[in-house]
């Protein structure tokens, strides 16, 4: 490849790159496969109105999200989290069945190191137990 001067891009130029260099970038996305990852459950319902671990899982990082299907037998807010940090918002829902919660992993998580994720329920209001299963993940 030539050596580029400053004084060589034009705007045009400049487009030409950027979408030249978004398009590998996507291409090399696309490239990157989900893998599956197994959780190993802690408990099998919440009755509590204060976040506790569900399930856990440890794995190295190897790529940048998550994605983790929860299933709840009533109203139930998940969320995922890295040394007690979450990944991603809060998932909520309204009545039995599943939800997923999605997010990137924190920038301080260096690739290749391993983490615990721990999977987190809370009933957000009432009383009685809701059952909580963590159905996968996938880490992209």
């Amino acid at each position: 490849m030539s050596r580029i001067n400053a004084g060589d891009l034009t705007q045009q130029t400049l487009v030409e790159y950027i979408l030249d260099l978004r398009a590998r970038v996507k291409a090399l996305e696309l490239q990157v496969g989900m893998r599956a990852v197994a959780f190993s459950p802690l408990l099998t319902s919440v009755s509590g109105t204060t976040f506790e671990a569900v399930a856990f899982t440890v794995f190295p990082r190897s790529g940048s999200s998550l994605a983790v299907d929860v299933n709840g037998s009533a109203a139930l807010e998940v969320q995922a989290t890295v040394d007690g940090v979450p990944i991603g918002p809060t998932a909520t829902t309204t009545a039995a069945g599943a939800v997923t919660l999605q997010g990137f992993l924190p920038e301080t998580w260096a690739f290749g190191d391993r983490k615990r994720v721990e999977i987190k329920a809370r009933r957000p209001s009432g009383t009685g137990s809701v059952t909580v299963t963590v159905l996968g993940g996938w880490h992209r």
